[in-house]
């Protein structure tokens, strides 16, 4: 065999040896990675549960209602003459007694001083009858002097007094009309946008309020309720013979809840026959006028108590095409998907009308790693009491 003969030899058995190392090591590893994914297999998601309660509890109403002021006034002229000073800024806060306006004063205070005036010449009229009595009621007595001169002088008398009566009554007027042209505030509240400015004519025939006050501290809500829950909470006070006022809580336009409880302080004479509904009326305290009147609110109370109510927590609650269902862990921790029909929220929990009994365990978090048939291990709250 030739030299050439035997290097060819040589270079394919060590071809073949190394294929062969490849192969086997090849064969191997794949051997060591399947027996190291039956080694790791993945462990149960954890999940943090909740027993489904039943209780009784409280049943909130909601409705509809706008706020009102206990007094609203509107300030307006009783007097006629320029508007001269204007003693307020617009929106601002006002209190009983203090200035408001002024009207021009000359005419009522020449008024006044005329009628004193008057008043002092018939007291000077009235003196002299009077001195005239003295002077013939002795000399008619001596028939020196005629009864008709004493006569006249007594009748004289008896007028000037009666003229000082008038005098006076006049005096009252046209003080009373001066004391009209400075005007001021008759409650205490929120004084809004004038009706007139300064320097016009005003008298008490306009129409036009020079401006209007509303109280805010008490505030009134006003709503409407069913006349079926009407009976209800009638006849509940009926049976207590010494009821407290119905609590109120307030949510406002921004849905946040207003800080002050309020309660029930007027239910209307009459059902409105239209809307089966009765009026009636809330009374809150309102320090600091954060509530203006006109603002709608939602006025909240309970209205029964629910008892043997089905409470499941919010969380646990998931919504897939309008439909609501919970997870459900049974004694093996398996999870299985319940449909349920809520009817109301109290705190941090539905109320369930329909697909719970109490007592279930069911996710509350953790509820995006399962799935129905997933076998889980529940951690935190929810064992079995």
């Amino acid at each position: 065999m030739s030299s050439y003969r035997k290097l060819f030899i040589a270079n394919y058995a060590a071809i073949a040896l190394v294929t062969l190392c490849l192969v086997d090591s090849s064969c191997s590893s794949s051997k060591g990675l399947a027996k190291g994914t039956a080694d790791t297999k993945m462990p149960p998601p954890s999940v943090t549960t909740a027993i489904v309660k039943v209780m009784t509890v409280p049943v909130m109403g909601d409705f509809i209602g706008q706020s009102s002021a206990k007094e609203t006034v509107s300030i307006e002229p009783r007097v006629t003459g320029f508007l001269e000073q204007i003693y307020f800024k617009e929106g601002a806060e006002v209190h009983t007694g203090e200035p408001l306006f002024q009207i021009e004063q000359a005419s009522y205070k020449i008024a006044v001083e005329s009628a004193q005036s008057k008043l002092a010449e018939d007291a000077a009229q009235l003196l002299k009858y009077q001195r005239d009595v003295a002077r013939l009621a002795p000399l008619t007595a001596q028939h020196a002097a005629t009864q008709t001169d004493l006569d006249t002088a007594v009748y004289g008398a008896a007028q000037q007094k009666a003229a000082m009566e008038g005098d006076q009554a006049s005096i009252d007027t046209a003080e009373l009309n001066l004391s009209y042209t400075n005007i001021s505030s008759p409650i205490d509240g929120i004084i809004g946008k004038l009706g007139v400015t300064k320097g016009n004519v005003v008298n008490a025939a306009q129409t036009t309020a020079l401006a209007v006050i509303s109280s805010f501290d008490p505030i009134y809500v006003d709503f409407s309720i069913p006349e079926a829950l009407y009976l209800t909470l009638r006849r509940g006070n009926m049976e207590r013979k010494s009821a407290p006022p119905i609590s109120l809580n307030l949510v406002l336009a921004d849905g946040k809840p207003f800080t002050h409880a309020g309660y029930l302080d007027f239910t209307d004479r009459t059902v409105d026959s239209q809307t089966g509904t009765l009026s009636a009326r809330g009374v809150f305290r309102n320090p600091g006028g954060l509530i203006r009147p006109g603002e709608f609110a939602r006025v909240r109370f309970v209205t029964q108590q629910l008892a043997g109510a089905v409470l499941v927590p919010k969380g646990a609650i998931t919504e897939t095409l309008n439909t609501k269902a919970v997870l459900i862990l049974n004694n093996a921790n398996r999870a299985m998907q319940k449909t349920v029909t809520l009817d109301g929220a109290y705190q941090d929990y539905f109320i369930v009308h329909s697909g719970l009994t109490g007592g279930e365990r069911v996710v509350v978090e953790g509820i995006a790693k399962v799935h129905p048939g997933m076998t889980v291990n529940p951690v935190g709250d929810g064992k079995k009491q």
